[in-house]
């Protein structure tokens, strides 16, 4: 972390406190603490703990959509045939470097009384883009963002949240993991892509 500016060091450290004591749990002088910068350095760059958290969030979203935008105007058969390579070589290396976030994320989008949850704004941005490039004729948008988020979101960052604890609880093997994993994906997110014909 010394190479990164002041900026980016305050970001990767208030990660890594918002995972391990929550957002509410933590507070600005213990990234202050951490990140080795004044307290002073950390309010020149943000107005508050929130709008960390929105940087943070938003640095995320376009990060994703980066990804996404790389195969655009995918048919679903071509996005179900896609999804063992894209797993592997694309999303698992993205969900790893944003493992730490994606904690911070599921548990605010988790509060009860949460008007606008992340986890919504992220398959909001996901859809949105995609639609920027496909055949809208037979686009169901309520659909897509339910078969999204519930067969391919939540999964996925459960996945990726859980996978060290969930592997030394069960004592399976991190390969053998994985692998389940990607079958039980296939079946359910890649069944929703091959079942659709646009």
């Amino acid at each position: 972390m010394k190479n990164l500016n002041a900026r980016e060091r305050i970001l990767q450290t208030a990660i890594k406190i918002f995972a391990e004591k929550s957002f509410e749990g933590s507070r600005i002088d213990e990234i202050a603490r951490e990140a080795k910068v004044p307290k002073s350095l950390i309010y020149y760059h943000f107005k508050s703990k929130d709008e960390i958290l929105e940087v943070l969030t938003t640095n995320f979203i376009n990060e994703y959509l980066r990804i996404i935008a790389a195969k655009p105007g995918e048919t679903h058969k071509e996005k179900a045939a896609e999804i063992p390579d894209r797993m592997k070589n694309v999303y698992y290396d993205f969900g790893q470097k944003n493992a730490d976030l994606l904690r911070v994320i599921l548990i605010d989008s988790l509060k009860k009384f949460k008007d606008t949850p992340v986890l919504f704004k992220i398959v909001e941005a996901m859809i949105d883009k995609e639609k920027e490039t496909a055949n809208t004729q037979n686009y169901d948008i309520q659909e897509r963002r339910i078969a999204e988020f519930f067969t391919s979101f939540i999964p996925m960052y459960a996945y990726l949240c859980f996978a060290d604890s969930w592997t030394k609880y069960f004592n399976i093997g991190r390969k053998e993991f994985d692998n389940l994993f990607l079958k039980a994906y296939l079946e359910t997110h890649g069944a929703y892509h091959k079942n659709h014909d646009s």
